[in-house]
């Protein structure tokens, strides 16, 4: 596989594991209690998007994909949408490797790296970029945590987990359902003055 990104100078070796303490402030779910997260995992895996509020049809959650978000010379974007909304997988297995979540391509090239919502903002996608011909710091942000109430582990960033939602899309042909960090709602594409509410979810780290 072609490695285009490198790491940040925190990169945490396969193996390590954090003892990450999360404060209320930060985490709604976990009230200043420690908890156990890994930076690195042995095998690759999808993420699924399990509503905390409501019933799911699952216990896995909605599959999420890479969707379309523009593109430069020589770079591509993407967010993380649903399976439903952006009927496409072109990255159809995921890793995360010393903090850095990574996606693969249908021959198993690593072009794609997520990019962390920055430490206490509100309303960021979860997007990635991909790029064969440019090389930026990767992420180290991502972990993946155990829960006793969840039959997956779950994505976490700077530690925390409970922080995202799905978010709809009023797009009357291409859009697409978005995972977000930290927002209740967001603002509609057809009227600036309505607003499209969101909803609390899990990233269940469903292992292929």
């Amino acid at each position: 596989m072609t490695m285009f990104f490198t790491t940040a100078t925190r990169f945490i070796g396969a193996t390590s594991t954090l003892l990450l303490l999360v404060s209320a402030l930060n985490s709604k779910a976990v009230m200043g209690s420690s908890i156990t997260a890994t930076s690195s995992l042995g095998t690759n895996f999808t993420l699924a998007a399990l509503n905390t509020t409501l019933s799911n049809a699952n216990s896995t959650g909605a599959p999420l994909v890479l969707g379309e978000a523009g593109a430069i010379d020589g770079e591509s974007f993407h967010v993380t949408s649903t399976y439903s909304s952006y009927p496409y997988n072109d990255y159809p297995s995921l890793g995360l490797v010393g903090g850095n979540l990574r996606a693969f391509d249908s021959e198993g090239n690593w072009f794609t790296n997520a990019s962390a919502p920055s430490s206490g903002s509100s309303g960021e996608e979860l997007s990635w970029g991909t790029s064969s011909f440019y090389s930026s710091p990767a992420s180290t942000a991502f972990s993946a945590v155990t829960l006793s109430t969840s039959d997956y582990p779950v994505l976490a960033v700077n530690g925390i987990y409970d922080l995202w939602y799905l978010c709809p899309s009023d797009e009357p042909s291409v859009g697409q359902d978005s995972v977000y960090y930290n927002t209740t709602s967001i603002a509609s594409s057809q009227d600036s003055s309505q607003t499209i509410a969101c909803y609390a979810v899990s990233l269940n780290i469903v292992s292929v």
